[in-house]
């Protein structure tokens, strides 16, 4: 079991340090060479469209599919905005608040977590990661039509994280 635990804490920061590097892709003013492989692997492309942030959601629903509702767009207020709701952000702080989850798991409690529910909780977060690392990966792929290769890492990361916190117990 310590195994496991070790060898999740090591993808997670693996994850945060992905996670901080599209952070600073995001928010430089040109795309990186370092990241752009042609048309099909551009993370500049990526990084910088509507759907970096979460009102990437709300774009998604009112632009791309015309519903009928309100354009939500906080991350447009100021760079501050913009910071908290980047993905990539947001995916930096998940994985480092499963990290200490992880790296706390013997105290009877870490923030508002229980030892007993440690496990549970590092699996859901994971999982929950997962379904929005797919949307995302959806929009690259129906929408954007070329792929990040870091957010790409970055999916596989977390795969192999979710599968590690299944392997943990509590305990």
């Amino acid at each position: 079991m310590y195994k496991q635990r070790k060898l999740l804490s090591v993808f997670l920061i693996i994850g945060i340090l992905i996670s901080a590097f599209l952070i600073y892709e995001h928010f430089s003013a040109t795309a990186s060479k370092f990241c752009s492989f042609g048309n099909n692997l551009d993370c500049g492309i990526v990084n910088k469209s509507p759907y970096a942030n979460l009102d990437g959601i709300s774009y998604l629903l009112t632009i791309d599919f015309n519903l009928p509702l309100p354009l939500i767009d906080i991350s447009g207020i100021n760079v501050f905005f913009d910071f908290i709701t980047t993905n990539a952000f947001l995916g930096l702080l998940t994985l480092f608040f499963v990290l200490m989850l992880n790296l706390n798991y013997k105290k009877s409690k870490f923030l508002f977590v229980k030892r007993e529910a440690n496990a549970k909780w590092i699996k859901g977060i994971m999982v929950f990661s997962i379904v929005y690392g797919f949307y995302l990966f959806l929009i690259q792929h129906y929408i954007l039509k070329t792929y990040c290769i870091f957010c790409l890492a970055l999916d596989l990361t977390i795969i192999i994280s979710l599968i590690l916190s299944f392997k943990i117990k509590n305990g």
